[in-house]
């Protein structure tokens, strides 16, 4: 789990972005959404919080193979986590 303070103006348009595109659950406070890095998929679980907060909670690296279909492997590394977080952050919400 990381969390990240923004200034109020960004976080403002970040959640705006959360909840206009990304994929939510009903009766939860996260949002699903996919970054591409490169050719990798991945699913952040990212929730906003109060005092302009936002939190990665987990992310899925998400392989598809034509034996298998969809391969999900959660990723544990807080590293790799932060940076999924940053590039959201910094790209927007697509």
């Amino acid at each position: 789990m990381i969390v990240r303070q923004l200034k109020a103006e960004k976080f403002d348009y970040f959640q705006n972005q959360l909840i206009k595109r990304a994929q939510q659950n009903p009766l939860e406070a996260s949002f699903n959404v996919t970054v591409k890095v490169d050719r990798k998929e991945y699913v952040l679980r990212i929730q906003p919080e109060n005092k302009h907060r936002v939190v990665a909670l987990q992310a899925l690296e998400v392989d598809r193979d034509e034996e298998c279909g969809h391969l999900h492997m959660l990723i544990t590394d807080n590293k790799i986590l932060s940076s999924l977080l940053e590039l959201l952050i910094w790209q927007g919400v697509a």
